[in-house]
Parts: structure tokens; sequence; C-alpha cells
């Protein structure tokens, strides 16, 4: 197409690059938009009329809008360009089923499965031709041939499953999508179509079961539904989450932060080991405006650093992931009766998870720098128990206030920055005049520190008292979040979407 023409049409002229061009009418067709994907695929054949898509899906948008005729055309045209393709041929049959006429479409059916032998596309059309035609047996032989053949494709088994949903075999079609599931767990309709045959089951709680596990994959699912199998229940029967079913919410939150973390890594091209450089290049930055521009510190100065900065980092990052969680959450708070306690709980797993490979590299470093392990880093496990109780309770306290008041989201930071300067991470405790001390170990996060430091650079046990202390204050707290969690629970649907 020369200069000209693009001219004459200037809708031409706004086309997006040709390698994601047809992209741009397929996005109209997701969006159940016809009359607009229509009017792309016609702006797409002036451009690209060597692609068969541009013409075929054409065909199938102006069938959705009943414009047979039209697509009919459209087909015609492109028998006649792409003969030896099948997809004109396929569609065809299809609009021919759409119109009523049976006969015409078997007959391409047949024609298909005479020119083109082993098509998978092919073999899927004429089970959909047959299912059209009411005769469901002859359906499940070419679906049949098409799962033996293509083993590995997801398409047959989707309309396998489809097949019993046509029958109205509801009980049949849950085993095929739970069959579905096993072999393509990453397919939405395992779970959403499987959700809908237990709904006209009369099963509502295995229907909500089902739309929760899309979102939470399906081992948990399946984890869940072994464990909540009683004497008299069906190998279909699952019931809905519960709040008092500590094992079953538990496994829910460890299988949603495990996917995140996964989800997490293939986002990035370092994958996992983004975890290790992010903190450490985040305290070299400390290491070089503290320990070298403004010379502070002396010899072991980068050790006192690092064990200050790794699990304050921790915290930080804890926090400011949680506080926001449950808003973040309400799409699944609606969909299914869940704690809201569950989404912090999340957030605070996957960071741990990330956390302990951190402090294994901080091990090993201080290892290097002339630290080696003692017995005294035994002490290590009750320290990080009393920070991840502290955090827990922290994270989900913020949580919980910051759908009712949500301006808290901005000074959550600033809170973060004030501990960091005030816990003791650029300065030594004899630093501290003696009658601000106790004040100073008032702050939970400053006491924790000193006691990662006690074990680690110190090779000494940690004051037990101090440690005491903090942890009896997380356990009376996360006693009185989990009181209000419970209290509040019915209140947060509604909250979170104000």
């Amino acid at each position: 197409m020369n200069e000209q023409s693009i001219e004459e049409n200037p809708g031409i002229a706004k086309l997006p690059p040709a390698s994601n061009a047809l992209s741009w009418p397929r996005e109209a067709m997701r969006q159940a938009e016809w009359d607009k994907a229509c009017e792309r695929w016609a702006i797409m054949r002036q451009v690209y009329f060597d692609e068969v898509a541009v013409w075929v899906q054409a065909a199938i948008a102006h069938r959705k809008l009943g414009q047979f005729d039209l697509a009919n055309g459209l087909l015609d045209s492109a028998r006649e360009r792409f003969p030896d393709l099948p997809d004109p041929l396929i569609e065809l049959a299809m609009l021919q089923c759409e119109r009523g006429c049976l006969a015409e479409a078997e007959a391409l059916a047949a024609e298909l499965r005479k020119r083109f032998p082993g098509n998978l596309a092919v073999m899927l059309n004429s089970a959909r031709v047959s299912a059209r035609r009411g005769n469901l047996s002859e359906a499940l032989v070419f679906n049949r041939q098409a799962r033996e053949t293509f083993e590995e494709s997801s398409e047959p088994w989707l309309q396998y499953a489809e097949l019993a949903m046509q029958a109205k075999d509801w009980s049949l079609a849950l085993e095929r999508w739970q069959e579905v599931r096993q072999r393509f767990p990453k397919h939405a309709e395992g779970f959403t179509r499987a959700a809908v045959a237990a709904d006209a089951l009369g099963d509502g709680s295995q229907a909500r079961r089902l739309r929760l596990a899309q979102e939470y994959g399906n081992a948990w699912l399946e984890s869940v539904q072994d464990t909540d199998l009683g004497e008299n229940e069906t190998a279909h029967t699952i019931n809905p989450p519960q709040r008092r079913n500590w094992r079953t919410f538990a496994d829910l939150v460890w299988t949603k932060a495990r996917l995140n973390l996964k989800s997490e890594a293939s986002k990035n091209h370092l994958r996992y080991l983004w975890w290790i450089l992010d903190p450490v290049l985040y305290m070299t930055v400390f290491y070089v405006v503290f320990g070298i521009l403004m010379e502070r510190g002396g010899p072991g100065f980068i050790a006192y650093l690092l064990t200050g900065l790794v699990p304050f980092q921790w915290f930080a990052k804890t926090v400011q992931h949680t506080s926001n969680s449950i808003v973040g959450g309400k799409g699944l708070m609606h969909k299914v009766r869940i704690s809201p306690l569950f989404f912090p709980l999340v957030g605070i797993v996957q960071n741990t998870g990330k956390q302990l490979l951190v402090f294994g590299m901080l091990g090993i470093f201080l290892a290097l720098y002339g630290l080696p392990p003692t017995i005294h880093w035994l002490a290590f496990i009750p320290i990080v128990l009393v920070q991840l109780m502290l955090m827990t309770a922290v994270s989900c306290t913020l949580a919980m206030l910051v759908p009712f008041a949500r301006d808290l989201t901005n000074l959550i930071p600033t809170g973060i920055q004030f501990l960091l300067f005030t816990s003791g991470i650029f300065y030594t405790i004899d630093r501290i005049p003696e009658e601000w001390r106790s004040l100073f170990f008032t702050n939970p996060m400053a006491n924790i520190l000193y006691q990662y430091r006690q074990v680690f650079v110190e090779n000494q046990w940690p004051d037990w008292s101090g440690l005491g202390w903090v942890a009896l204050g997380c356990v009376v707290g996360l006693s009185m979040v989990i009181f209000l969690y419970r209290r509040l629970e019915p209140i947060f649907p509604r909250v979170v979407i104000e």
C-alpha cells in the first residue's frame, strides 16, 4: 500500500506496528466489542490481506453480530485465497451450524477430514459439528481421536469436559474438569467451568471453593479436598473454608505465598538472585554513606552495620508490603468467604521466605569477615521468632486500620524511616546516655537488633530478659489483633469498597 492510499484512509496511519497489529482487533474480540472488531479487521484486511486471520476472525465477529451473509462472503474469499488452509472451512462449518444448516455443516466437516487428516483443529471441529447435531456419541469419537493423537494439547481435554456440560451430566463434567486441572493447572476453565457444574448440582460451597482455587492453585484445592474428605463424603465434596479450621487456613496462606514468590521471581531476568542483590545494594549504599563518606564507625563497623540493616530491612519491607493488603484483596473478599487476616499473613510469609536466603548470606559474610559461628548462634532462632511475632502484630494491625483510614498509608514510610534512625543501626549503645537507654529499649526493634548483635558480633547470649519482655508484648498484641479481626470480619467487605 502506498502513501497516497494511507492519506485517503487516515485510520490506517494510526495502525500499530505490524509485529503486534493483529492483537489490536483481537483485543476488541476479547472484550466482546464485535462492532469495533469488525471495523478493525476491515482495516487489517487492507494492509495484511495475505493473513488468513484477518478474514476468518472478521467472519467470526460478523457471526457474533448475526451478520451471516457478510461472514459467509468473507469466508468464501478466504477459501479462494488460502485453499491449502483448513481455517476458512472450519469457520464456515460453524457458521452453517449457527444458521441451522446442519447437513451443510456435516458435509464441510467430512470434506475437512478428507483433505486435512490428522489435523487437530479439524478433529475438534468435527466433534463440535456432531455435538451441534445432537450426536454426542459421535462427537466423543472425534474428541477421543484428538485426545489420543494430541495428548499434550489442552484443547481436546477442554472440549472433552465441555461435551459433558452440553449433555448436562454435571457429575461427569466435574470428573472431567478435575482431569483438566491435573493436566493443565494454569487453565482457568478447569476451575471456572467446574464451578458452573457445581452450581448446577446445587453445591454452592464446592463452587466457591473452585473459584477460590482458581486464584490460589490446584495443589491447594487438592490438599484441602483430601483434608476435608470424611467417611460419608464423596470424592467431589469440597467444604467451604472455615475460620476455625486453622490447618486449612495455614495451608492456603502458605500456598498463596509460595505462588507469589514464584510469580515474583519469574518477572525478573535474574530470578531468585535478585532477592540477594537487592538487600546487598541497599546495604552497600548505607555503608558508603556512613562508613566511608561520613567516616563513622571503626574496626568491625561493617559487621555491626549489616547485623542491624538485614533484620531491619526485613521488618520494613514486610510492613510496607502488607499495610495495604486487605484493600488490595477486596476483589477476592467479595467472591469467597475468607478471613481478612489472610491477606497480611500472605505478605509476611512471602517476605520471610526471601529473608531466609538473605540471613544465609549474612552468616557466610560474617564467617569470612572473621566472626565464625559459635554456640551462641543457636540463639538466632528465638530472636527471629520474636521478630516474626513483632512484624505479624504490627503488619496485621496496620492492614486492619488502613481500610478505615486510607491516608495512613502516607505515614507508614515516614514511620519506618523514623525507626531506621532510632533503632541503633548506625551507632552503638555506648553513644546513648545512660539515663536514656531504658527509653531507647522501649523501641522493640532497637531491642531485637541489640540481641542480634549480641549473638553475631559480641559472641554472647542475648539479653533473655529484654527479649522476653518483647515476646510477651508481641503475644498480647497478637491476641488483640486476632480478637479485633474476628469482630471486624463482617465489616471489611463493605469498608474496602467505600
